[in-house]
């Protein structure tokens, strides 16, 4: 008999269990092409920031305020570190030199004087169970997605493709924690969280402070 172990710390428990299926087959090998992302001009106002191009999942640049609309931008760069960013640090998982990198970038042609500022960040990890339905898993997370993309303030999504082991990695940055519990309350959110016990064996979701201190300098992730 196999047994489902479910470990959900409190801290993210009520913000985005949300979408369980982030670990789903249906990502391509080593998550989505973040190329439809970019932009030509910073004057752009709606955005790809997920693994869906539809109008419906994009953000609107204009809905938010310019550091964060610098950090999407920034974000499109966001990509595997390794090979094993199922199991290593979050730090260590994700490229963030890079989107750091192309952030003091932004904010050096915009002219812009960035002063420290703090995001929420979802680390979500999960081995799957065998045989599950993954057109379920697709489908509730892409209808998932449609509602924190209209809550607001999500400011990118990205998932990979589960291990020989069925382990995998998704995430998500939110403006702050408020837009993220807002975001994970619709009632394709609570579809996703209802069918957790039939296809992971395990996940563990925990809200992460990412913290980017003044002129880009530094950066820093937290417990939050």
């Amino acid at each position: 008999m196999t047994t489902t172990t479910i470990h959900v710390p409190l801290v993210a428990e009520e913000v985005d269990l949300g979408n369980p299926l982030r670990n789903t087959t249906h990502a391509q090998p080593g998550g989505f092409e973040h190329q439809s992302g970019k932009i030509d001009h910073l004057d752009a106002r709606w955005f790809v920031v997920s693994p869906y191009p539809e109008p419906e999942h994009m953000l609107d640049l204009q809905s938010i305020d310019t550091p964060n609309r610098l950090l999407a931008l920034a974000l499109t760069t966001l990509a595997p570190a390794t090979k094993e960013y199922a199991t290593t640090t979050y730090q260590d998982a994700i490229n963030w030199r890079d989107v750091m990198t192309r952030l003091k970038s932004l904010v050096r042609e915009q002219g812009y004087t960035w002063t420290s500022q703090e995001f929420y960040v979802v680390d979500f990890r999960s081995k799957l169970m065998e045989d599950i339905d993954s057109e379920l898993l697709f489908k509730l997370d892409k209808f998932s997605h449609v509602e924190a993309t209209q809550s607001g303030g999500l400011l990118k999504y990205w998932y990979g493709t589960p291990d020989g082991n069925r382990r995998n990695l998704a995430t998500c940055v939110w403006r702050n924690k408020n837009d993220a519990i807002k975001g994970g309350t619709g009632p394709w959110h609570q579809q996703a969280r209802a069918i957790i016990p039939r296809m992971y064996e395990h996940i563990d979701v925990r809200g992460v402070r990412l913290i980017i201190e003044d002129d880009v300098a530094s950066w820093t992730f937290a417990p939050y």
